[in-house]
């Protein structure tokens, strides 16, 4: 059989993560086995805060698909919107509020990849 190039995020389970439900789909241990970045989703219930955290050394591209909601970053709010697309560099505290009353899901990707996660506080 020829490699598969491709893969629906259905065939992903999602992982409980603070205030969200993530699912890497392509990464070094994920679908593709990319080696400088990863891609995923993640879904963060109506009216939830997921708890603010830093890569250290990744960046990361989030793109808003549904819902509304806040990104903080230092604890400064900006607006999240369906189409809304952010920059997060390595080192910034940032963190997301959902407003709306129904699920806001997200696309994000990482370069280097991280590990599920990793960047939560304990």
């Amino acid at each position: 059989m020829a490699f598969k190039y491709t893969i629906h995020e259905d065939e992903v389970e999602a992982k409980d993560l603070p205030g969200r439900k993530h699912k890497m789909i392509i990464g070094p241990k994920n679908f593709g086995k990319a080696k400088n970045m990863c891609f995923g989703t993640a879904v963060f219930p109506p009216h939830t805060h997921a708890p603010s955290h830093v890569h250290p050394s990744e960046e990361e591209i989030i793109y808003i698909i549904q819902g509304c909601g806040e990104m903080y970053f230092n604890s400064e709010p900006e607006p999240l919107t369906p189409g809304t697309c952010v920059y997060v560099p390595p080192g910034i505290e940032h963190s997301i509020n959902n407003k709306s009353d129904v699920p806001l899901k997200l696309i994000y990707v990482f370069s280097p990849p991280v590990e599920q996660g990793s960047y939560d506080k304990k």
